[in-house]
């Protein structure tokens, strides 16, 4: 009799082990799927960062190309400026120095 209840016992503690196993297995699974969706989530959200980072960059080379051309045209204006400015002086001084 002793052998039946211990067989009993045995069989009651694996169907408790199996059904632990079970619920184990389930959450996990559940888990697995949880950071998997999180981990495609978070590729998702790189690649659209890398992908406007890549633009930032783009825009960033244009403006410094338009910033550089408008430099050379700022300072190409500032010499002929200059230029009519020197040419002004000089007209100037004739001037006065022939009414003097």
């Amino acid at each position: 009799m002793d052998i039946d209840k211990a067989m009993q016992f045995l069989l009651e503690q694996q169907a408790k082990f199996d059904a632990r196993i079970d619920a184990f297995h389930s959450k996990f699974e559940e888990e697995m799927l949880r950071i998997e969706s999180v981990m495609l989530s978070v590729a998702t959200t790189q690649q659209r960062t890398s992908e406007i980072l890549a633009t930032l960059a783009e825009k960033h080379v244009e403006l410094a190309e338009k910033q550089r051309e408008s430099h050379q045209e700022l300072a190409k204006m500032h010499e002929i400026t200059e230029q009519k400015l020197q040419a002004l002086i000089v007209a100037l001084d004739r001037h006065i120095a022939d009414h003097k």
